[in-house]
């Protein structure tokens, strides 16, 4: 008994020290990820980070383990029962359920959604101020309203150089053109939500070579902007695939983006694919989770090779990483 106490203990033990890595010497975000059978963008989420390249030898990181679920609260509103978030952050997204016989609609952060079944996903814009907001809620000739604390999340600076060719394409009205055609299709597509379980990295890369929401700077110019995706570094021609169910709503070159596909995953998500070298899909195809889609290039407003991937909801731009960890 006493000898079987003692196993148990050493591998209690194994397990807890397990549990946490201290970074060493020579190590990285991807070596760490590959010694314990993990993903970059699940120890980014798990630990918190907001620049994976940026890890400090002695520095402790949980390595196993999905993120904690968010805390929600449940509300007894007049026309049914609600399950919101305790606290949302900027540029994540989250899920709203409501159980009511009856049409909702939802107002926050100046924006109103109609509640399609009984879920609803709504993204936090990245530079939205921090602070505690009214949710609200309409049914049935009935309001209902709640508090939701929207937490800061700094995300750094970066400054880019571009070549006269490429600062040629920063052109206002053309960005502003493509944005508001990528804004419309991320509105539209399936009701139905179509992935059911966390999505896939859609690129064989762990170069992760620009975060999402990392301020941007061009060409010495003013910090107005913000990164609404995230980037891999690969070499031109590297397979670019479908990380979750989708319908393919967008597969042509664009004036900033280069060579690009979107697909609508249902529930007003979708995702979006920029720089390709060639495209390997076309408009109205139904594609599943690993999927090609196309392949890594540097077309349009880029400054090498790498694979530009975004998530929006209803139009804003949410930070893919969490999507392949946990998908909301």
């Amino acid at each position: 008994m006493k000898r079987s106490w003692m196993a148990l203990t050493l591998a209690l033990g194994l397990v807890l020290a397990q549990s946490t890595y201290t970074v060493q010497p020579g190590d990285t975000l991807y070596s760490i990820a590959k010694r314990f059978g993990t993903t970059v963008e699940a120890l980014q989420v798990l630990n918190g980070l907001e620049d994976p390249t940026k890890i400090v030898v002695g520095q402790v990181l949980k390595v196993e383990g999905q993120p904690p679920a968010p805390a929600v609260q449940r509300l007894s509103a007049p026309f049914g029962t609600l399950e919101l978030p305790r606290e949302v952050s900027q540029g994540q997204t989250f899920r709203l359920r409501v159980r009511s016989g009856a049409g909702v609609t939802v107002r926050f952060l100046n924006q109103r959604y109609a509640v399609r079944g009984e879920s609803l996903l709504i993204a936090v814009p990245r530079l939205h101020p921090e602070g505690t907001y009214t949710i609200a809620f309409d049914a049935a000739g009935s309001s209902y309203s709640a508090r939701l604390p929207v937490r800061a999340v700094e995300k750094g600076r970066q400054a880019l150089t571009l070549s006269p060719d490429t600062a040629a394409l920063l052109q206002p009205d053309k960005i502003a053109a493509e944005l508001a055609r990528l804004t419309d299709l991320c509105k539209s597509g399936p009701a139905e939500q179509l992935w059911q379980s966390t999505w896939k990295k859609p690129v064989d890369s762990n170069r992760i070579t620009t975060i999402f929401g990392i301020r941007r700077s061009y060409n010495g110019g003013p910090y107005r902007s913000y990164h609404e995706g995230l980037d891999y570094g690969a070499p031109t021609g590297t397979p670019v695939f479908a990380p979750a169910p989708g319908v393919v709503a967008l597969a042509e070159a664009l004036f900033v983006r280069g060579n690009a596909v979107v697909l609508q995953h249902g529930l007003g998500v979708c995702s979006g694919y920029w720089h390709l070298s060639r495209i390997a899909v076309k408009p109205g195809q139904r594609v599943e989770a690993g999927d090609l889609i196309g392949y890594v290039g540097s077309t349009g407003l880029s400054t090498g090779p790498h694979l530009h991937f975004e998530v929006r909801v209803h139009g804003v731009p949410t930070d893919p990483a969490a999507w392949l960890v946990r998908a909301p």
